[in-house]
């Protein structure tokens, strides 16, 4: 795993935190999501996982499980917290032959969409790859039709590299997948944009 990312981090408003996956993490995330509706979670199957709600304490601790298992490699889960209440989860991975760092997935409870939360969580992890880890490149990608993911793409500064066809088969159809990046030396220049 990235060795900074394995600490917990913070913005204005928000902790990105690593969580062990045991039965009271479980419950209170679960405690979060139990009321929630899963069609507010249409795209996130992308993540390969079955489902994206859980549907009990035991599943929701599989979940754990499985993004606890992801971090053997390089990759990291960040689980949100607002107001010591749980909010979402953002998951990066590092893709050391290519100094690329790629934003996996992002999602929040319905009652935390539109308030900037996943724009300030971006905003906290592009600081750390690009002062503190050095990356050259962050990436991420989205289904065309997730039109929300697309605009925070967009409104992170992200620049779309093109469109992939008939990349993804999910739901009885194949997708295709738009695919963003910011170089280093763009966010340099976004910098000194902001100063003049």
């Amino acid at each position: 795993m990235i060795k900074y990312f394995t600490r917990n981090l913070r913005s204005e408003r928000l902790v990105l935190k690593h969580l062990e996956p045991n039965k009271q993490n479980a419950k209170m995330i679960y405690d979060a999501l139990k009321n929630e509706n899963p069609d507010d979670y249409k795209y996130e199957p992308l993540m390969k996982m079955p489902k994206i709600l859980p549907t009990s304490v035991a599943d929701t601790l599989k979940m754990m499980q499985y993004h606890s298992e992801s971090e053997k490699s390089d990759a990291c889960v960040f689980y949100m917290f607002h107001d010591n209440q749980f909010i979402g989860v953002r998951k990066i991975s590092f893709y050391k032959e290519a100094n690329t760092l790629k934003l996996n997935t992002v999602w929040l409870v319905f009652a935390a969409r539109k308030h900037g939360f996943a724009t300030e969580s971006y905003r906290v992890i592009e600081d750390v790859a690009f002062n503190k880890l050095k990356v050259n490149k962050i990436m991420r990608v989205n289904l065309v039709e997730n039109k929300k993911s697309a605009k925070l793409a967009e409104n992170t500064g992200l620049i779309l590299d093109g469109i992939s066809r008939q990349a993804v088969f999910m739901n009885g159809k194949y997708h295709d997948l738009m695919q963003w990046s910011k170089l280093y030396s763009d966010y340099m220049k976004e910098k000194n944009n902001q100063r003049k």
